[in-house]
């Protein structure tokens, strides 16, 4: 086994990368605060989903080209690079005056953030060994809880006391405190390496990226035919792309990758993962609200438990994996999850809150276990020269499959409850959306709000059987036959 020199500085290099983390990461749930604010101000309601989807596609789309700068420039400059467009972007959104200034600038924005995340995960690899490793990447994706949890909180603090403006300064000062450690305390291992930029490959993967998102978020309007439409581009796009990465002598993701079979089941598993874990996140909190009558404020609580206890499961699955194959993890992690996911499929829907939380410490050890060995797996199975391209591919797998499940669980649930709206005729579908604010429910019937509860259980039930064959087919994935990954 190879010896791990441990670099100097290590603390403070960890904790940079865990506040270059939580800025990126707190970015999405500040703004979400401000944005009624944003709009009264710049008047433009009917641009205000693309503050937020502009952000996440350039975001996704420079995640696997920084990754694969990472591996040529060296991590450091790819690192301060990514910061520095974040840091433009975020300044320039808070000096917009309009809307449409707005969105260019968060676009920029979201470049620099596709910069921070997988190169952040690249530098954790180069600077601790495996066995350590999967505790500081689950307390660095702790640092996306802490993130959801104290982000309405600064936002809305940010706009009372200062002014909307301040959701995008205050990143400043942290990025430069950042910037400054990591130009003066990190020493980069990799050198600086002669390569052609693959420009087709860029635009092709672009292309099938764009087109993923547009499927599917027509899928989520019913928009069938754009949908289709949009399907058809991205195929187009993956064969132009792959096409593309074989013949490339200097791909953007080298295709051979996929020759290991330790990489390519740990992708699979980490995207099916994240699609479960997307159903949690999102509609647990709508769960507590709808059917147990649960204040938003408190709702959004419900989660806490399973992002606190999130770093526990990375740390063990470290040592875990240090001793024994990492199949033994996954099947442990997987089998939890599944019954997990299992028991919200069928639990009552009115089940006390408190229960929610303390099963949530289920869902957190589990999957924090599963989905952080997923990274160390896929940094294990390739050279040192390939590390930042195989982390920002897993981070890019993960960000599709949510995006992806994301609408298809909007389509599932809006069809669940259609079909037992359709059963019951003195209900009307609009009351399904004051039945989700304890407030607006309060003017429902009353002879109305039983039956409104058990057709909405019916959906979220649906939703997390959804979930569980996720998890079912990864666990199936996991058992299929293949090479044990060799010790580094």
């Amino acid at each position: 086994m190879e010896e791990f020199k441990k670099p100097k500085h290590l603390g403070l290099i960890t904790t940079a990368i865990l506040i270059a983390t939580f800025m990126s990461a707190v970015e999405s749930t500040v703004v979400s605060t401000a944005m009624p604010t944003i709009v009264g101000d710049l008047q433009g309601i009917k641009l205000m989903s693309w503050v937020f989807t502009i952000y996440m596609l350039t975001q996704t789309i420079a995640t696997p080209i920084f990754g694969k700068l990472s591996d040529v420039i060296g991590r450091k400059p790819t690192m301060i690079a990514g910061l520095l467009i974040f840091l433009v972007g975020s300044t320039m959104s808070g000096l917009s005056s309009s809307m449409e200034l707005l969105i260019f600038w968060r676009g920029i924005q979201g470049i620099g953030a596709g910069g921070i995340m997988p190169v952040a995960f690249t530098i954790i690899a180069d600077i601790y060994p495996p066995e350590r490793r999967a505790a500081v990447l689950g307390l660095n994706s702790t640092a996306w809880g802490f993130a959801s949890l104290v982000g309405p909180m600064i936002g809305g603090y940010l706009v009372q006391v200062l002014s909307w403006h301040w959701v995008f300064f205050i990143n400043i000062p942290f990025g430069i405190a950042v910037i400054f450690i990591l130009l003066f305390f990190f020493k980069d291992s990799i050198e600086n390496q002669d390569f052609k930029l693959d420009v087709l490959g860029i635009i092709w993967m672009s292309l099938l990226i764009v087109a993923i998102l547009m499927t599917f978020e027509f899928l989520g309007q019913s928009e069938l035919i754009f949908s289709g439409i949009s399907l058809v581009i991205a195929i187009i796009g993956l064969i132009l792309f792959i096409h593309q990465e074989n013949k490339s002598v200097d791909p953007l993701i080298d295709l051979k990758m996929f020759n290991s079979s330790d990489f390519t089941r740990a992708n699979l598993i980490a995207g099916l993962v994240a699609g479960y874990i997307i159903a949690y996140n999102v509609y647990m909190p709508t769960w507590m609200q709808a059917l147990n009558g649960v204040e938003p404020a408190l709702a959004g609580f419900v989660v806490t438990p399973s992002s606190v206890v999130w770093m526990l499961g990375a740390y063990y699955s470290g040592k875990i994996i240090a001793k024994y194959n990492f199949k033994i993890l996954f099947n442990g992690g997987l089998i939890v999850g599944l019954g997990y996911a299992i028991f919200l499929a069928v639990v009552p829907g009115q089940s006390p809150f408190p229960l929610f939380l303390i099963s949530g410490l289920i869902f957190g050890l589990s999957m924090g276990a599963v989905v952080t060995t997923t990274t160390v797996v896929v940094q294990q199975a390739v050279p040192k020269n390939q590390v930042g391209m195989a982390t920002s591919f897993n981070n890019l797998v993960r960000a599709l499959a949510q995006t992806i499940m994301t609408s298809v669980y909007g389509v599932l649930l809006n069809i669940s409850m259609m079909g037992q709206i359709a059963k019951n005729k003195g209900l009307k579908f609009n009351e399904l959306n004051k039945l989700v604010d304890p407030k607006t429910a309060k003017s429902l019937p009353m002879s109305h709000i039983q039956p409104l509860r058990d057709i909405m259980a019916f959906g979220l039930h649906n939703i997390f059987w959804v979930a569980a064959i996720l998890v079912l087919v990864a666990i199936i994935i996991n058992n299929l036959p293949n090479k044990n990954l060799k010790q580094n």
